[in-house]
């Protein structure tokens, strides 16, 4: 999704149901590749930089493996871009954790 923190809008971008923690890494994984791409340097330098880092992987797969939210929050200009991952089995409340921490 993405969001400008002064306003109150959030956009979709895409979504996807995977069936697996590995299957999101690997969606989120394609989705960053696509938008990094599409974003100025700095941004696009970020969200390669997170693609090319394979603790960072390892560390969203743990996650989504717990099962825990996951999310990577890209700034790019008055722009926010976020490329999160929820586990079915995560609770509301973990899920508006996140979101309200993304904000």
């Amino acid at each position: 999704m993405a969001y400008v923190p002064d306003e109150r809008t959030l956009f979709v971008l895409g979504a996807h149901s995977a069936d697996s923690a590995w299957a999101a890494v690997l969606w989120l994984s394609w989705r960053a590749a696509h938008l990094a791409d599409q974003l100025e340097l700095p941004a696009a330098r970020s969200l390669r930089g997170w693609l090319g880092d394979r603790r960072e992987g390892a560390r969203a797969l743990a996650r989504l493996s717990r099962p825990a939210a996951f999310a990577l929050i890209v700034p790019e200009g008055s722009a926010r871009y976020v490329l999160s991952a929820v586990p079915e089995e995560t609770r509301r409340e973990e899920v508006s954790a996140v979101a309200v921490a993304a904000a």
